[in-house]
């Protein structure tokens, strides 16, 4: 049995012993959080040398800027 979160319950505890606590703890994120980290990573992936800037508001992400150096 899980959370509606998809995180394991008591009942679960020998699958838990499994999972790293950074899936357990990723997994209690609101949906919209996970998103935007799945982006931000895909963005990492595509940017060999340069930024991603994230801009906050009260405390959430508004935009997330990128800006990419090219090596010669």
């Amino acid at each position: 049995m899980t959370t509606a979160a998809g995180v394991p319950t008591p009942d679960d505890a020998p699958l838990r012993a499994d999972l790293p606590l950074d899936a357990l703890r990723y997994a209690e994120l609101p949906e919209d959080r996970r998103r935007m980290l799945l982006h931000v990573s895909e963005l990492l992936d595509a940017i060999d040398y340069g930024t991603v800037v994230l801009v906050l508001h009260e405390g959430e992400v508004v935009q997330v800027e990128t800006s990419e150096k090219i090596r010669l």
